[in-house]
């Protein structure tokens, strides 16, 4: 049986650079994948959903053959691929492969993957807060450093989303020095209609290790 600490929330949620983990990941989706820019395009930051390491050789850039990604809901055989993402986000706190197959199982309908030919390219996990079913906590999200600069981020959250019908509102924790994260949940409340708000949440003091401190962010208000 897992301890509690498989199950407990990852010092960073969502994946924040855009820039290739420091170790060389397959060609799939780590968390959101989308294939790099070619060498003659420019790259825009704000699509990037994952976070990499600065100074490593970037992935080579996919071709336009790919085919547009599709989002659905996991299931337990994607654990495993949930948990290679997070491993090759290289920023993610990761919890256990055993977690990542609790919430493909358990919560399926408040979490997402993105597939590209079927391959598993990204995803976001997120529940219900159990005193508020309307609002949706989401976790993390994260995307395969092969296929940044898709919004392949933005479409699982819209997706996941637009299939809540009855969410009025999502919750997230983020850093302050996690700029790409505010950035896509910025984008998100603008493209719904929504008001976004910051308070205090998580202290560095409530973490038996070092970290820092996950204020919330509060997006209300959806437009579906």
């Amino acid at each position: 049986m897992p301890t509690s600490t498989e199950l407990s929330n990852a010092r960073h949620h969502h994946t924040d650079a855009s820039a290739p983990a420091s170790h060389n990941p397959p060609i799939a989706l780590a968390q959101n994948a989308e294939p790099g820019p070619r060498p003659d395009e420019s790259r825009n930051p704000d699509d990037d959903e994952s976070a990499g390491t600065a100074g490593v050789t970037p992935t080579p850039a996919r071709t336009a053959v790919d085919p547009a990604p599709t989002v659905r809901c996991p299931t337990i055989a994607d654990g495993a691929h949930m948990w290679r993402i997070a491993s090759d986000s290289g920023e993610l706190d990761v919890n256990t492969a055993y977690a990542y197959a609790l919430l493909a199982r358990d919560f399926s309908d408040t979490c997402r993957v993105a597939t590209v030919a079927e391959q598993a390219v990204g995803f976001v996990t997120g529940y219900r807060r159990p005193d508020a079913p309307t609002t949706l906590f989401v976790w993390q999200i994260a995307v395969d450093p092969a296929f940044r600069g898709r919004n392949i981020g933005g479409l699982l959250l819209d997706a996941l989303v637009r299939d809540l019908v009855d969410v009025v509102a999502v919750e997230t924790t983020v850093t302050q020095t996690n700029d790409s994260s505010r950035r896509l949940f910025g984008k998100f409340a603008q493209r719904h209609d929504a008001r976004i708000c910051e308070s205090p949440l998580f202290a560095a003091g409530d973490f038996p290790d070092a970290h820092e401190p996950e204020p919330l962010l509060t997006i209300s208000g959806l437009a579906h």
